[in-house]
């Protein structure tokens, strides 16, 4: 009967017992749902729970680290899942274990239609996250999104088993653990569904001490064990240069770029910053003015910054240092040795070509469609002769300038071709990207051609590219082959070097020097027909 009475002693635990119990823990500074849990853990007879007396610091500290949208989120009911939490954070705290997976089985599931999938999962993780701050990041993203990311549609529903009714499906979580890095969860996404995961529930959390705690319930693995869904997570995360750990080295890189870059020659005092311009995933643009001559900002708020961020900052600043072309944007000095690092560039007062072309209802003459390309196309050429590769060329990172005249901007990832050898690493934006990128494929030069061909195509229909698909879906669409449509108004010879510079295979994508070389015969033949209909 003694082993009754202590159940029973247990069970009956209350927070006023707690409140006077002898060393005055025991969950009293606990509230909510984070009081639940401890209730539940104690009540369950976890061990941790019943033998650290200070066990509600403890849970206190990892609701702490993370945002609310945590809790508020949490099934009471799985109260040990917070502690399996801690422990992954625990073990991802050390650099050399990342990122850190952890798999199980949930449940099967009968269904007897196939599962209505929304593309939208991962996708809202990623707008979400390249944009705002993080609160709201953290809000947006983990809304529990319904559904997923969803290649193997096709595949489900010409699957005829799923016709049947006897179909079990196999419902699987997966916790992924990593420094928090906005790439990684794309990554992530694209890796659960090459290995054939279909993702239905999708939850991302920040900590505080930049980590990112990524959950999903995925089917499509045909068995409850999961060894095998573990190795080959981790064996498909060694072979993806963004997944494996990249954070040791970032540090000495942070110093050796100081080094090398030194200190530009320009008086801090003397600048003024005005109105911001623009907020981007790495540093906030300004307007300021520098003795007078107006210049850009680009601010990177160091204390909040990660060390990939730093590295990528003063990346772009070696880039910009070591270019001199009338398409590129010009660099007038940088600043990395105090608390704030900051970039000053030219200032252009036309901001950029996107808001251009698609907030004026514009409608633009061939002859001004071709020297706004043509310029692009010299900036371009002039990066890939000196061996850059500018991995973001869009609309966006087109800047005008006065007499319409543009220059090429943004080289946050940007990359010399020496530096990396063969680069797999998924960079850019979803609307204007390689399918050789997409596909994780190595990749060189010719994926800015690519690029390059979706921002003639703006110029030409002065459109957002696919409007009407999210952006994986139109990442989704290019990987499998299609292409943007060209209305048939548009001259025969630019809607042919538009196909020509899309090519599915990039060996065959022309060089820009082509490119610029076709253009200007475009434009040299308009200008001469122009003259001989004048003339009439």
């Amino acid at each position: 009967g003694r082993m009754a009475d202590t159940d029973g002693e247990e069970s009956c635990w209350t927070p006023a017992a707690a409140a006077t119990s002898s060393h005055g823990g025991d969950g009293a500074q606990l509230s909510g749902v984070r009081r639940e849990i401890y209730d539940r853990l104690r009540a369950a007879g976890n061990q941790e729970a019943l033998s650290d007396p200070f066990f509600d610091r403890l849970l206190e500290d990892h609701f702490e680290r993370l945002p609310s949208s945590y809790y508020v989120d949490l099934d009471v009911n799985k109260a040990e899942d917070v502690l399996l939490h801690r422990r992954i954070l625990a073990e991802c705290a050390d650099p050399d274990n990342r990122p850190v997976f952890h798999a199980r089985f949930l449940r099967y599931l009968q269904e007897d239609k196939p599962p209505e999938v929304e593309y939208d999962t991962c996708e809202r993780m990623m707008e979400g996250l390249s944009l705002g701050p993080r609160k709201a990041v953290d809000e947006a993203i983990s809304a529990r999104i319904r559904a997923g990311l969803d290649i193997r549609r096709q595949r489900l529903i010409a699957n005829e088993n799923f016709c049947r009714r006897d179909t079990q499906i196999h419902l699987h979580e997966i916790i992924f653990c990593s420094n928090d890095k906005r790439t990684l969860l794309s990554q992530l996404c694209w890796l659960l569904s090459d290995l054939g995961l279909n993702i239905r529930e999708a939850r991302v959390f920040f900590t505080t001490d930049g980590l990112c705690l990524a959950i999903f319930v995925v089917d499509g693995w045909e068995t409850a064990e999961t060894d095998g869904l573990l190795q080959q997570l981790k064996d498909t995360a060694k072979r993806n240069p963004l997944l494996c750990n990249l954070t040791s080295s970032a540090s000495e890189r942070i110093l050796e770029l100081q080094e090398k870059i030194g200190d530009s020659e320009f008086d801090r005092d003397l600048l003024q910053i005005k109105e911001k311009i623009a907020s981007g995933s790495f540093g906030d643009l300004y307007r300021g003015t520098y003795l007078d001559v107006d210049v850009a900002i680009k601010l990177l708020k160091t204390g909040h910054a990660s060390n990939d961020s730093k590295v990528q900052f003063l990346q772009e600043i070696m880039i910009l240092r070591s270019v001199n072309h009338e398409n590129v944007i010009r660099f007038y000095g940088a600043c990395t040795k105090r608390r704030n690092y900051l970039i000053l560039t030219e200032y252009m007062a036309g901001g950029n070509l996107y808001d251009f072309l698609h907030k004026q209802n514009n409608t633009l003459e061939l002859s001004l469609i071709l020297r706004i390309a043509i310029g692009i196309s010299k900036g371009m050429d002039y990066l890939h002769q000196n061996n850059i590769i500018h991995r973001d060329l869009k609309s966006a990172n087109v800047l005008v300038g006065d007499g319409q005249v543009v220059k090429i901007a943004d080289f946050s990832v940007a990359r010399q071709r020496s530096q990396e050898g063969d680069m797999t690493a998924e960079t850019g934006t979803y609307r204007w990207m390689a399918p050789e990128v997409i596909n994780h494929k190595s990749y060189d030069h010719k994926a800015d051609v690519f690029s390059f061909a979706i921002v003639l195509w703006e110029l030409v229909t002065l459109k957002v590219p696919y409007e009407s698909l999210t952006p994986l879906q139109a990442a989704l669409s290019v990987r499998q082959g299609l292409r943007l449509v060209i209305p048939s108004s548009v001259h025969p010879r630019l809607s042919k070097l538009i196909q020509w510079c899309w090519g599915e295979n990039p060996h065959t994508r022309p060089v820009f020097s082509e490119i610029t070389a076709e253009l200007e015969d475009i434009l040299l033949t308009f200008q001469v027909a122009s003259r001989s209909k004048g003339s009439h």
